[in-house]
C-alpha cells in the first residue's frame, strides 16, 4: 500500500547540523502538500517548533512564496530536534523525518541557561501557580519563591 503524507516539508536553507549557540545560521523550509507542491499561505504567520526528548523551542516566521525562514536565536541543549511548522491550520510535515541536530560547541552552556529553554519553564509554572491560588487567601502564607524554584529543578 502506497501511503502519502498529507503535508511535507523540504529544507531549502541551512544544514541538518548546527553548533550549540549558533544564532546566525539561517534555516528555511518549503511548505508542501501531499504531492510535493507548494501550499499557498502567503503572508501567514508560522510557528516553528524544534522538539526533542529534552524539551522544545518555539520560533516565529512569516510565509513568503510558500517558504518560512528562521534563526535559532537561543542556545539549545545538544540533541536531535524534530522540526514542525504550524501555519494556516496545517502542521508540516505529517511524518517525523525533518530534523535539525544541535551539536556541542567549544563554549559550554550551563544547565541554568539550558533550563530556561526546556519544556517546563519554571518562571511560567510559578506564575501559573500564583494566579491559580490568588483568590484562595493563601498568599500571606505563600512559600519563598526560591524554594519553589529549587523544587521545580528536581
Amino acid at each position: 500500500m502506497n501511503r502519502l503524507n498529507s503535508t511535507n516539508l523540504r529544507q531549502i536553507e541551512g544544514g541538518r547540523i548546527v553548533k550549540q549557540g549558533d544564532s546566525a545560521s539561517l534555516f528555511g523550509f518549503e511548505l508542501l502538500d501531499e504531492y510535493w507542491k507548494p501550499v499557498e499561505l502567503e503572508g501567514e504567520n508560522a510557528t516553528i517548533t524544534l522538539a526533542s526528548s529534552k524539551g522544545k523551542a518555539v520560533f516565529q516566521g512569516v510565509v513568503t512564496n510558500s517558504k518560512v525562514m528562521f534563526r535559532i536565536s537561543k542556545a539549545l541543549p545538544v540533541e536531535s530536534y524534530l522540526v514542525e511548522v504550524s501555519c494556516g491550520g496545517y502542521v508540516f510535515p505529517s511524518d517525523q523525518n525533518v530534523r535539525v541536530d544541535v551539536i556541542q560547541s567549544a563554549d559550554e552552556y550551563t544547565s541554568e541557561q539550558v533550563l530556561a529553554l526546556v519544556k517546563n519553564d519554571v518562571k511560567e509554572e510559578i506564575g501559573k501557580f500564583i494566579e491559580a491560588h490568588k483568590e484562595s487567601g493563601i498568599m500571606e502564607e505563600f512559600p519563598d519563591l526560591t524554594v519553589l524554584y529549587n523544587l521545580a529543578k528536581i
